[in-house]
């Protein structure tokens, strides 16, 4: 799923809750430039075996709400760009996110500068092997 939408400027909507993600390593740049785009629903996303999620959101500079508690990241190791300049980003839950594995987060929240609501989970948010955390958060 690596660069699936990637530059879809004009999509303002997707359905994708009948994708099957089960089997997905790579969900780099997946939605990379999609900046017409202002609510995605991905709870039914199977990210259980994803090692991959740089530049995920990159560009989406119109998403406002992104509810991710449903995302398994305990493989993760690349989240480098994951929300780089979502800058109409307000609300955002990664309360699941589990970093243990990851190992480049680097600006990871670059130029989110509109967030009035981050949920995180400190108990999962366990930066044990970060090798580049140069800027997580930035604005």
């Amino acid at each position: 799923m690596n660069s699936m939408l990637y530059c879809c400027s004009s999509l303002k909507n997707i359905d994708l809750s009948s994708f099957n993600t089960e089997n997905v390593i790579n969900m780099g740049n997946m939605f990379y430039g999609c900046r017409s785009i202002i609510n995605l629903d991905l709870t039914s996303f199977n990210t259980e075996n994803v090692t991959d999620m740089e530049g995920m959101f990159d560009n989406c500079s119109n998403l406002i709400n992104l509810d991710l508690s449903s995302f398994n990241t305990k493989n993760v190791t690349k989240m480098r760009c994951m929300f780089y300049n979502c800058y109409n980003l307000k609300n955002i839950d990664l309360s699941s996110f589990n970093t243990n594995n990851a190992t480049n987060m680097d600006k990871m929240l670059y130029n989110c500068n509109n967030i009035e609501r981050l949920i995180l989970s400190i108990e999962e948010l366990k930066i044990k092997h970060l090798i580049d955390s140069n800027k997580i958060i930035y604005v």
